[in-house]
């Protein structure tokens, strides 16, 4: 009897997922739901961030909870670069993961950067140069593959998983 009971349960759970999924989809659980293909999570903006967010292209860290993002400071692990730019309250975002994103990342630089260098995550969600960062701990999060010769201009690198140096 609890034979055909667990055969019967499996036989429509498997008829379940027929139902309500599109043909190739797998049905998952809610706690992996966020993230997508291509290393794209979809997170909301964290209510204690200011807003409307200075523009795209930002790199954001984890907010006051898991489902929350905002714009990284420096000092806490980056998650990744949105192309987004919230607006207000309550607005989703797709952070594209470090690590799991393919192909190289846009940001906004926090000063000079050199091609080929190491860059880190800098306050407000900048990309800074190691190089010419000075003392301290720092998160880096590619390599720069463009030069730019002031703050606030675009730049390009090719990312790589988030890992701490101090100097």
């Amino acid at each position: 009897m609890k034979r055909n009971i667990k055969l019967l349960t499996l036989a429509l759970l498997s008829a379940w997922d027929k139902i309500t999924a599109p043909p190739g989809a797998t049905i998952l659980a809610n706690e992996l739901g966020g993230l997508f293909e291509h290393g794209r999570e979809t997170l909301q903006i964290d209510p204690s961030s200011t807003l409307p967010v200075s523009g795209k292209y930002l790199i954001y860290k984890r907010g006051s909870s898991p489902y929350y993002a905002s714009p990284a400071d420096g000092v806490n692990l980056p998650l990744g670069v949105s192309p987004d730019a919230p607006y207000q309250t309550g607005d989703f975002l797709g952070i594209e993961r470090f690590g799991a994103a393919f192909g190289m990342q846009l940001g906004f630089s926090a000063g000079a950067v050199t091609i080929d260098d190491l860059v880190y995550s800098a306050a407000n969600g900048l990309v800074g140069d190691l190089n010419t960062a000075g003392h301290g701990t720092f998160w880096v999060v590619g390599r720069a593959t463009k030069t730019v010769g002031a703050a606030s201009l675009e730049i390009t690198y090719i990312p790589c998983f988030p890992y701490q140096v101090t100097q």
